[in-house]
């Protein structure tokens, strides 16, 4: 059995990811949901990580509270597709219960030199895995992997060239990229090739039980931000498409190698994950629609709530 700590902004596609795994725990052992600053604000990120967890009885994954902000950029949030909670602003109970004492970054180092060998998923900006391996050089012989959403090869989301997680914080990329653990990237360019449109999504997760309900309410905010962005009520699902990529891997259609470099500089590129020749970086460029529908439609076998 795989273990693996999650690493988080939880937004809307985070708690759709989370979900996701949570389906998944015949085959892999969630020993942390470690949360930091990405789509809000961390105090709120650990809050909707344990409102997902309460909802489906999951009380024993312990969350661990992380960096409040990045290494140096200014605080980058995603409100207006996430809303002002992260989690679209719907009607979900929230958590009587609090995080661990310990922060997330020590937690890290110590789960993962407990457990040796551990897979480390991050779906938000990647400060506290840069913190970690700073505070902790002996970290990198403990990690298997470090799978991440995101970068941009060709085409970004928050600038021409740059990708959100990547872009809240380069400097802490490029700390996790010169630590040489072996690292797998989703970067956008695999994300925009496969949107999903609203009337396709409600034939894949049903609308009538827990959490079917809760993903539809999760996904009205993205959705409908894109309806006045585009004109079609449709999203994308970055995190969950990663998750799906590293839970089953048949998932990836295209996939290659290479080296990245992060631009750092105060410019037009600052945030953007450059391309260059190389072999340590296994970079993810399409999936299997069908298959990831296969694996989102694993949603409807959770037990949750009864109201939402």
């Amino acid at each position: 059995m795989r273990k693996i700590i999650i690493d988080t902004d939880c937004g809307v596609d985070d708690a759709i990811a989370i979900m996701i795994a949570l389906t998944y725990e015949d085959d892999v052992d969630i020993k942390a949901i470690t949360t930091v600053t990405g789509n809000t604000y961390v105090d709120q990120v650990t809050k909707n990580v344990l409102r997902i967890l309460d909802f489906f009885d999951k009380k024993e994954i312990k969350v661990y509270k992380g960096a409040s902000r990045p290494l140096i950029n200014k605080l980058q949030r995603g409100a207006k597709i996430h809303g002002e909670d992260g989690l679209g602003d719907i009607e979900l109970k929230y958590s009587e219960r609090k995080e661990e004492d310990l922060n997330a970054i020590d937690a890290i180092y110590k789960i993962s030199k407990v457990e040796k060998f551990i897979d480390i998923i991050t779906l938000g900006p990647l400060t506290n895995i840069s913190i970690a391996l700073n505070l902790y050089p002996d970290l990198k012989n403990y990690i298997n992997v470090i799978y991440a959403m995101g970068g941009a090869i060709d085409v970004g989301n928050v600038t021409k060239f740059a990708e959100f997680n990547f872009y809240a914080d380069p400097e802490a990329v490029q700390n996790v990229l010169d630590s040489k653990i072996p690292f797998k990237i989703v970067p956008w360019d695999g994300i925009v090739k496969n949107l999903f449109f609203e009337s396709e999504l409600k034939k894949v997760i049903d609308e009538n039980i827990p959490s079917g309900k809760l993903f539809h309410s999760l996904i009205k905010n993205p959705i409908s931000y894109t309806e006045r962005l585009i004109g079609m009520r449709t999203m994308s699902l970055p995190d969950p498409i990663a998750i799906a990529c590293y839970l089953d891997e048949s998932t990836i259609k295209q996939k290659k190698r290479g080296d990245l470099v992060m631009e750092l500089g105060n410019n037009t590129l600052r945030g953007s994950s450059i391309l260059i020749e190389g072999e340590d970086v296994e970079i993810i460029l399409d999936i299997y629609k069908e298959r990831f529908l296969n694996i989102l439609n694993r949603i409807n076998n959770l037990k949750g709530g009864e109201s939402i």
